[in-house]
């Protein structure tokens, strides 16, 4: 017999997806730098260390948060 709580089966709540699409089309509007930033994490996959893409990564994030209009 299943648990009192597993027993019920509840209908799952729906997620609003607006700000995942948001941010997906900024970054898409971002392709050069999201390259660049890939390109280095590729080249450096096997001997990544923190920080080692940072500047792609900071182009990256700016150009999102351009396309956004916010910072985080």
């Amino acid at each position: 017999m299943l648990p009192t709580a597993l027993a019920h089966t509840a209908k799952p709540k729906s997620r609003d997806m607006a700000p995942v699409q948001t941010l997906g089309n900024a970054a898409a509007k971002c392709s050069t730098q999201a390259k660049a930033y890939g390109a280095c994490v590729a080249s450096n996959y096997e001997n990544i260390e923190r920080n080692m893409c940072a500047h792609e990564f900071k182009l990256f994030k700016h150009c999102v948060q351009q396309h956004l209009g916010r910072r985080w």
